[in-house]
């Protein structure tokens, strides 16, 4: 049997936005890993040349930016699995090879993406896809004790590392020299020294934590999962005052555990552990409660026509959002590498640089989808998926 994928009536217009937003979110949070050696460096320390502007900067950032979007892409794919395959059993397709079909071939995206830049999630979305499939037939009831017990997992040991104090001793030599040679690999040398340096170092660091990456997706796309399953993007009138509750518990939750970063950072609020660790933990709590909060607001705000037509811009760059994560790294590489950018720029440039680029997406998502069906990378991805070729002009 022939299919097809998801044509544009079937789609939720709520997603799109949401995953336009969440685009906009990991874009800031990408940006300084394009231009400095973030892997080697930790991403919550701040250096000490810094200046005011930039060290205001990452304060912000870590409170409303970072760790908040990737929890909002990741729930997002569980919701985007389970229409996904819904969809194609109402068809009376087969399942499970359409489903893993499409898992290779965003890891195999994944891998090319890994190859040009260290943070690739890709990948590791297809290989937590793997393990989000053993829940696909399971009650809604069980979908969401496992999304608690494994956030859990992760979360209560990371509270209790709070209470560990600092014994003051640093162990930042080795990753410092690495950050070195990063910048030198990467401003001076070769595609080849580029390329030699990745697999050599970077490559090593990626894979031992693959394992704890993928256990830190999982439960937000078992949440995506449930709440799809739910139904509640097909019924938001019916969850609308559920939606309300859950804002207003993020909202009382995120913004108090974001406004400790800087309060802990310059020493206003003592705390009994590490500096880092607690700046981390707070980043990662903040992020859990304010991925809910800006979700539901984008949903409260498009129940109203007025919110729907102001939000509805994102919508186009949603659709391509595949497209536009790559588009993001290849044009930054792009820059940094011409301009000779790496390892030397100040965090507000590399802000700049998105505020520039984004709207650039934003207007070419709708250009090219008033003419064609569906993203560049969407097409391949939807054709390689479904094994025929897609149409892809209108």
């Amino acid at each position: 049997m022939q299919t097809t994928p998801t044509p544009l009536t079937e789609r939720i217009n709520e997603l799109d936005v949401i995953r336009g937003f969440a685009l906009f979110g990991i874009f800031l949070v990408n940006m300084p890993g394009y231009m400095q050696p973030e892997l080697f460096l930790s991403m919550q320390r701040i250096p000490e040349h810094a200046g005011a502007v930039d060290l205001w900067l990452r304060m912000m950032l870590d409170m409303l930016v970072q760790t908040k979007f990737y929890t909002i892409f990741s729930f997002l794919f569980g919701a985007g699995f389970y229409l996904f395959m819904s969809l194609l059993e109402q068809k009376g397709v087969p399942v499970g090879s359409k489903y893993f079909r499409r898992l290779t071939v965003l890891f195999l995206f994944g891998i090319v993406h890994l190859l040009f830049w260290f943070g690739d999630i890709l990948h590791t979305y297809a290989l937590a896809g793997i393990l989000l499939y053993l829940f696909y037939k399971r009650r809604e009831v069980v979908i969401k004790r496992w999304a608690i017990a494994l956030l859990a997992l992760l979360q209560i040991p990371m509270g209790l590392a709070l209470l560990i104090p600092d014994d003051g001793h640093a162990t930042g030599a080795q990753e410092e020299h690495l950050a070195r040679q990063a910048v030198d690999a990467y401003q001076n040398g070769s595609l080849g020294e580029w390329l030699s340096f990745r697999w050599n170092y970077e490559f090593p660091v990626l894979f031992q934590n693959e394992w704890l990456m993928i256990l830190t997706v999982l439960p937000l796309f078992l949440f995506g999962l449930y709440v799809a399953k739910k139904g509640v993007f097909h019924q938001l009138g019916q969850y609308e005052s559920a939606i309300r509750r859950y804002w207003v518990i993020s909202l009382l939750t995120g913004f108090p555990l974001a406004v400790l970063i800087p309060l802990v950072h310059f020493g206003i609020v003592p705390i009994p552990g590490s500096l880092e660790m607690t700046r981390l933990v707070l980043i990662q709590w903040s992020g859990l409660a304010l991925c809910v909060f800006y979700l539901t607001s984008i949903l409260l705000m498009m129940r109203k026509e007025q919110g729907s037509e102001r939000l509805a811009f994102l919508a186009p760059v949603g659709r391509m959002a595949l497209t536009n994560y790559i588009a993001q790294t290849v044009l930054c590489i792009s820059t940094v590498k011409l301009f000779h950018l790496y390892g030397s720029t100040p965090l507000w440039v590399g802000f700049m640089l998105c505020l520039l680029i984004f709207p650039i997406q934003v207007a070419w998502s709708k250009w090219w989808l008033s003419r064609y069906r569906y993203g560049p990378l969407e097409w391949v991805w939807r054709s390689l998926t479904y094994g025929s070729v897609q149409q892809l002009k209108k």
